[in-house]
This record gives structure tokens, sequence and C-alpha cells, in this order.
């Protein structure tokens, strides 16, 4: 089965790591991803007795590392989120980092070369391939290997990272196609939100082809109108009374039906688009905001590249002006992520909003990898919990931490807002627990800005039995 090249470069890597015969080196000789891999399989096929027999009818020419003179699986295996390590620790511990993981892989598949292809990702070539269940199980150890904490100076890092398999002789593939086959697979586990695990198939083509196709709808989309703001209450606890509605971006797509973020939004990032999909949503949704009651505020998500981009910064503030919107009624939410993408700049960015009005958020508090002390530097007015916190309010550990949470939001006098509610008795506990605000299906699912305003027209509070 032949592979086209469907796959777009994605930049420039860092420079490569070698790999020279059974056991790579991360300091030796440079070469691209496939050079990489072409010489590790040379080497694996010479030192076989398949690959001397070879190289002595043809004279010595050698081996072919380009054809698969034997079966072979290919491992790819990428750290999730390494980027952010890398900015919070700095380069040199981010070098130790992967060091260390190269150990780690190194000695779970002893003899089988383990090939650093730059950056955060490595490739590990079986040579002698097991069974496809046998090389899966293989790949969770190296997931649980890799999961073992590191220490790094003053921080504990926990890695995860997502791995795409692929497997071929040469009667099937050359290494070329053996390499994006296991690229096009790791694509996958990583679109599944990392931590994954995903072996190659053909029908992995479709999903590529979708992928290519939504990207070209997206251009047209933005300039259509068909990307629109959906709005979820945010609700005062215990009264349940609608306090402000967060934005939310849904795409009216004309074939498609109603599309999630989850299907457009990492293609929006990957092609630049997304700072014109955060335009779209503020000019509709501080229209919309304007025409609701005054009390009632609006809260607009922004991305850590976004908020530490001025430009970006002064753009959105141009749109809320040229609303109408008063800037009081509006809130920036943003993430953990922005405070290690670049501390200085997000202070900045911060400092503007604050200046004209705005207020700022810290969304999904507690499942990034910013310490307090870089948090305390900007000054925020509200605390959001991750929504995986709320469920785990029925484990006694669970319930401490969101305890922990809560009396930080009150000491720094900063409401803490909770999402994911979904049932009264999680907003009962959340209630005595001290948590100011609500957010969450039990209150409300996201709906259109007609479904909104009539619901402030007909009734400002969700009746819950706190």
């Amino acid at each position: 089965m032949r592979i086209p090249n469907l796959l777009k470069p994605k930049g420039k890597r860092r420079s490569p790591s070698p790999a020279a015969g059974l056991a790579p080196s991360l300091s030796n000789a440079r070469g691209s991803p496939l050079r990489l891999i072409e010489q590790a399989l040379a080497g694996v096929q010479a030192a076989s007795p398949q690959g001397a027999a070879l190289a002595a009818t043809d004279g010595g020419a050698g081996v072919d590392g380009n054809a698969l003179s034997r079966p072979a699986v290919l491992l790819i295996v990428n750290l999730d989120r390494f980027k952010l390590i890398n900015d919070l620790c700095g380069p040199a511990a981010g070098d130790r980092l992967i060091e260390i993981i190269h150990h780690r892989l190194t000695g779970i598949l002893d003899r089988s070369p383990v090939i650093h292809l730059g950056a955060d990702e490595f490739a590990c070539l079986l040579t002698e391939p097991p069974s496809q269940d046998r090389a899966e199980q293989l790949a969770a150890t190296l997931l649980a290997a890799i999961g073992d904490p590191v220490s790094l100076g003053r921080h504990m890092v926990h890695l995860t990272a997502s791995i795409g398999i692929a497997s071929g002789t040469s009667h099937v593939m050359a290494a070329e196609e053996l390499l994006r086959a296991a690229s096009i697979a790791l694509s996958h586990a990583k679109d599944a939100g990392g931590g994954h695990i995903l072996r190659f198939s053909p029908e992995m083509f479709s999903s590529l082809a979708e992928r290519a196709a939504l990207e070209e709808d997206l251009r047209g989309g933005l300039l259509r109108g068909e990307i629109r703001p959906y709005y979820q209450p945010i609700v005062a606890l215990p009264s349940g009374e609608v306090m402000r509605f967060e934005a939310l971006v849904r795409w009216h797509h004309p074939q498609r039906g109603m599309l999630g973020p989850g299907r457009f939004l990492s293609i929006a990032e990957d092609v630049g688009l997304d700072d014109d999909l955060l335009y779209a949503m503020a000019r509709q949704s501080c229209r919309d905001g304007r025409d609701w009651p005054e009390r009632i505020g609006l809260s607009l998500n922004m991305s850590p590249r976004q908020i530490c981009n001025p430009c970006v910064v002064a753009q959105v503030m141009r749109i809320v002006f040229a609303s109408g919107l008063a800037p009081e009624r509006l809130t920036i939410e943003i993430t953990e992520d922005a405070v290690i993408h670049n501390v200085a700049a997000a202070q900045a960015a911060v400092a503007t909003l604050r200046q004209a009005g705005v207020g700022i958020a810290l969304d999904d508090f507690g499942t990034g990898y910013a310490s307090l002390s870089r948090i305390c530097t900007l000054p925020l007015d509200m605390i959001k919990i991750d929504r995986t916190l709320v469920q785990s309010l029925d484990d006694d550990a669970g319930r401490k931490l969101v305890k922990v949470v809560m009396d930080l939001g009150q000491s720094l006098s900063m409401p803490v807002t909770a999402e994911g509610i979904e049932t009264a008795r999680q907003a009962r506990d959340l209630t005595a627990l001290g948590c100011t605000f609500g957010q969450g299906y039990l209150f409300g699912r996201p709906a259109s800005a007609r479904d909104t305003a009539e619901l402030l027209a007909s009734s400002e509070a969700v009746s819950i039995d706190c």
C-alpha cells in the first residue's frame, strides 16, 4: 500500500539528534527525521544475517536504508506540552529532560534504536516486531515510564506523551512511508487530547481529507459569518441568578451542521486563522451583550499567544469600544499557560485591559504548570476552577483540593467560579465550600443569541435546589 504525502511541514524543528547503528547518540550526526530513520534501518539490516547476505551478493555495496528488507515497527513518541515546560524551567532543564526521557526509553527497548528526532519527539524502531497487541502494550509501558515524575530544580514535572505506531515490510511500504504512517497516527493521537496511543490505519486518510476540507471551508466560513458565539450562563450561588454569559464559539457549517470548537479550533490555530476567529467572536458577542440588561456581563476567551500579543489585545479593545459595550461588562478569560508563555507580555496586556475597565479571569485553574508565585504576578479579578475538580467532589481528596482553591480565592479577595456543574448536589457542595459563581449544564447549555435574549426577557434566575 502506497501512502500519499498528505502532510504539510509544521515549520522548523530544533536540530535533530542522530541515529548511528543500534544505539543512536544525542550529540553526534545531524539529519532530517527521514534520514535518521533510514540510517537506523540500514544499521539494523546490515547487522542481520539477511542484510549480510544481501551485502555479499551486492559486492559489498551495503544495504539500502530506504527499503525495508525485513519487518519493522516504528513508534513515534511526542512529549505533550513540552514547550510549556521548556519555557517554565528553561532550555538547559529542557535539554536535561530530553536526556532523561531518552535514557528511560532505551532502558525499556534494550537493543532497539531510540532516535531523538528533535525538540520533543523520539522514534523507536522495533526491528524484531512483536504482535500488534504486544506493540501497543510496549507503547503503554513507554508512556508509563515517561509519566514518572522528573525533578528539574525547583519544579517537579509530570509528563504525558502521545504515540503513533506503524508497521511495514519491503512488500508494503518504504522507510519514508513508514515514517509518514507513524506521523499520521501520532497526529490523531495528539488530536485525541494527548496521552493516547494509536496505530496507523488506512481509515486515517479520510480524516486527513476531512481536515483539509474543513480548513478550506473555515476560511470562507469566517467571511460568510458562519462562526457565531453561543452563550452559557454563569450564575450566582446559591440564588441561581444569571450574572454573565460566556461566549463559546460554534460553526454553522452549511453541509455539516453545527460544529463545536473541538472540530475546527486546532485547525484555525494551525493555519493562522485563530486571530480572525477571535475578532469575529468579539464583534458579534459585544454587539449581542450591548443589548442585554446592563448588569449582565460577558466573558470572552483569549489564548496564551493572543493575550501576550499587544497588537491582538489592542484590536480586541478597538472592537469593544466600537460595539458600544461598556468595557466594565467584559471579562477576558485566560489560562495558566499565558503566565508561562511570556510573563512580562501577559502582565502588560492584563494591565492595559484592566486600565480600560475590563476584568480578567484565570480559567481552568489547577490544570496547568504555572506556580502560584507566577500567577500572583497578574492582577486577576476572578478564578475559574476546571470541571475536573468539580467532578472530583465525591472523593474526599478532591473535595479537600477544591476547598484549598476556595480558600485561596478568598484570601486573594477573588470570587471563584466553578465550571462543569451538572447536578444540584455539586451546586450545594460548592456553595457550602464558599464558591461564588457556577457554570454548567445544570444552569443551561450554550444557546444562540436569540435564545439567550429570550431567557433574559423571561427570567434572569435559574431555579436550583441549593
